[in-house]
């Protein structure tokens, strides 16, 4: 079963750390798969879908983003970051992630907070 945005955000949010988790990860199961065009756009279309998913159900619960973004964010800790969507909440950023290094790294869909 796929991990509630919201229910992470609420458990993220609740810790008294900066914290990060993952709401999807791809593992390529070897080189080939990794190097397969098709599969790779069709992997991004699904990504980039779950992240719109996402950031709508936050986007409910915590109001609009007060940043997004397609490249790096100083407040996210990942590498390859396609998209990324920055709440303000309380006393913490929260931030939805998604990011993709390089081809042969997985494909991630990322929820962290940091403290402000």
């Amino acid at each position: 079963m796929p991990k509630s945005a919201v229910d992470l955000a609420a458990e993220l949010l609740g810790l008294p750390k900066a914290s990060l988790e993952d709401l999807e990860i791809h593992q390529f199961k070897d080189d080939s798969a990794a190097h397969d065009d098709v599969a790779m756009q069709q992997l991004h279309a699904d990504f980039e879908s779950k992240f719109e998913r996402a950031q709508s159900e936050l986007s409910a619960r915590y109001g609009e983003p007060i940043r997004t973004g397609d490249d790096h964010d100083e407040d996210i800790p990942l590498g390859g970051v396609n998209r990324f969507a920055v709440w303000s909440v309380e006393t913490k950023l929260l931030y939805l992630a998604f990011a993709h290094e390089d081809r042969e790294c997985p494909i991630l869909l990322m929820m962290g907070t940091v403290l402000r």
